[in-house]
């Protein structure tokens, strides 16, 4: 389902969206936008022939209806269960990318701290790890203990300490053979240690070039458990997190359940994160039914309503020995209920996907010398919908702003973080912000860890009069530039992705010729799964140059119809801006 918005100096806004094509269902009729449910069935008329017995009749009717009512009833629950398990995975896959900016909060005191050392004057001053370990160290900060060391030869020695007596031994011959091995690891060791009843995640970086290595020590839970917020990640599901990529009870880090319950059973997901030198594991089963609570009680109603359509069928072909007339109407009546399921799960896509175009601008603003297209076209993930959005406006004077942006995840969720994205980066536009304070500004506004998803935006302000433009990028792919010569990627730094932490984010100004086209787009254009990324790229510069002079309108639409696939899993949102220069 796509959606082209085109705006010319010369014409109006317009949205085109092809209709859905219907496609087939169980029994050989059509299901989608067009679909109807079948008529009433008409009796047909019975063949002459030999008299049947009443009790054949019923006897052969119910083993039908029996068999027709299991198999739907097979059929439909293993529906179920595979959305619950998509549901599952899916909600597993936001923990994970939840987990991974954890991890990078946790080993980033102890990269700034070993930076800081190396350009430490004078040499051998501990003052740098004092002032970036203190702030993390102590009762209810992020470590319980850290320590400074010295490698000199073959020597490890001791520098400074803060917090409380580490759980590994400073002495011990164990503990320094940990401590060396860090030397030789190009990143964070990490280990689980267990002193009596005192369980500590152990971490060690090291720069073997000055020699010195940063140790600390994260304190966990005597009995593993870690409480969940209701707004977070991990809200709809109970989890283990394990160190490494083994599920056992010595190698669990936290849980939000009771231990002597693991391993989970049932519907479970698992995802790997790199961890330093190691992983973290994390497994994870649903607290409740993730899906619908109509998708849960549709293999139970098909059972009753089969078995109940059975029996009146037999007793009807047992009353009336009207057997071919009994069977053609329970086969219609089935045939009704998987039609009308089908049915059902179409519109409520296309419900979703009206949601999400809601919040999408139906048209594009009309500015002097500017030609925009855009387009949008949802993907292939049964009834979930994505974040991808884009809009122009018109600013004060010859000024005008656009951003193209992504949310990642899918779901209704995904679409009211987009919502606020969108709308927040329009406000500071329309205040007269620059592309790098609208970021820095929206930023504050977005939490990765609250909101569960993250926000990556491309914000640009351009003048419709002289042809410069000025970008800045939240984690977003670059645009393309479609001048005189070849295509090219914009070189624009990104920044971290909306809600990652304050950061600066780079500008990067130039100036379009006349007759160019910058092109803006999200990441499900050019991403294929088990490809390179910059593979993706460099075939949509192919797809660009060969299609470099079309209208702005065809543009998209070729280049979304070529590079896009009918299975493709992810949302698309293009948006070309054309300066023609004219004055």
């Amino acid at each position: 389902m796509a959606g082209t918005q085109t705006t010319s100096p010369a014409g109006r806004s317009s949205d085109e969206a092809p209709p859905s094509a219907p496609r087939p269902g169980p029994a050989g009729g059509t299901v989608g936008a067009e679909a109807e449910p079948p008529g009433p069935s008409q009796p047909a008329a019975r063949p002459a022939g030999p008299r049947r017995h009443p009790g054949r009749v019923a006897a052969a009717i119910t083993l039908v209806g029996l068999v027709l009512t299991a198999g739907s009833t097979l059929a439909t629950a293993r529906i179920d269960r595979t959305t619950e398990q998509r549901l599952l995975d899916g909600q597993t896959r936001q923990a994970a990318t939840v987990l991974s900016t954890a991890i990078m909060v946790i080993e980033l005191p102890l990269q700034s701290t070993l930076a800081a050392q190396r350009a430490s004057a004078p040499a051998g001053s501990t003052a740098p790890f004092e002032q970036v370990m203190g702030a993390q160290v102590g009762a209810g900060k992020m470590f319980q203990t850290a320590s400074l060391w010295r490698r000199q030869g073959a020597d490890l020695r001791l520098v400074a300490t803060l917090g409380d007596p580490p759980a590994l031994s400073p002495k011990a011959a164990s503990t320094l053979t940990y401590l060396r091995h860090a030397f030789d690891t190009k990143t964070t060791t990490v280990r689980l240690v267990t002193v009596g009843s005192r369980s500590e995640v152990a971490y060690a970086h090291a720069d073997p070039t000055s020699g010195w290595l940063v140790y600390a020590e994260r304190e966990i839970p005597a009995n593993r458990r870690a409480p969940v917020d209701r707004d977070s990640a991990f809200s709809q599901i109970h989890y283990a997190i394990y160190l490494g990529r083994h599920t056992t009870a010595d190698t669990l880090s936290t849980t939000d359940v009771d231990p002597r319950t693991l391993p989970f059973h049932g519907v479970r997901s698992s995802q790997t994160v790199p961890f330093g030198d190691t992983s973290l594991t994390l497994t994870t089963t649903p607290r409740s039914r993730l899906g619908s609570d109509l998708s849960g009680a549709l293999p139970w109603l098909l059972l009753g309503g089969g078995l109940l359509l059975t029996l009146a069928a037999a007793r009807v072909g047992q009353r009336l020995t009207r057997d071919r007339e009994s069977a053609e109407h329970d086969a219609a009546t089935i045939t009704t209920l998987y039609q009308q399921t089908e049915t059902l799960y179409d519109q409520q896509r296309e419900l979703f996907v009206r949601l999400q175009r809601a919040l999408l601008p139906s048209a594009n603003p009309e500015l002097p010398h500017l030609e925009v297209a855009a387009e949008y076209a949802a993907g292939a993930r049964g009834l979930d919908i994505g974040g991808d959005w884009f809009s122009v406006i018109e600013l004060d004077g010859e000024r005008f702003g656009f951003v193209v942006g992504d949310v990642s995840g899918r779901g209704v969720d995904a679409v009211a973080v987009m919502a606020r994205a969108r709308f927040t980066i329009r406000a500071y536009l329309t205040d007269g912000d620059d592309p790098v304070t609208v970021l820095e500004k929206c930023s504050q506004q977005f939490d990765i860890l609250t909101d569960g998803h993250m926000t990556t935006a491309l914000v640009g302000v351009g003048s419709w009069r002289t042809g410069e433009v000025t970008l800045a990028s939240a984690g977003h792919p670059p645009p393309v530039l479609l001048g005189d010569g070849p295509p090219h990627f914009v070189e624009v730094t990104p920044g971290r992705p909306l809600g990652a932490g304050v950061a600066p984010y780079p500008v990067s100004t130039f100036t379009m010729p006349a007759g160019a086209t910058l092109f803006c787009f999200t990441d499900g254009l050019v991403e294929r799964r088990g490809e390179d990324i910059d593979t993706g790229l460099t075939r949509l510069a192919d797809v660009l140059a060969r299609a470099a002079e079309r209208p702005v309108g065809d543009l998209v639409a070729h280049v979304l119809a070529t590079l896009r696939h009918e299975d493709a899993p992810d949302d698309i949102a293009t948006l070309a801006i054309r300066w023609t220069g004219e004055s």
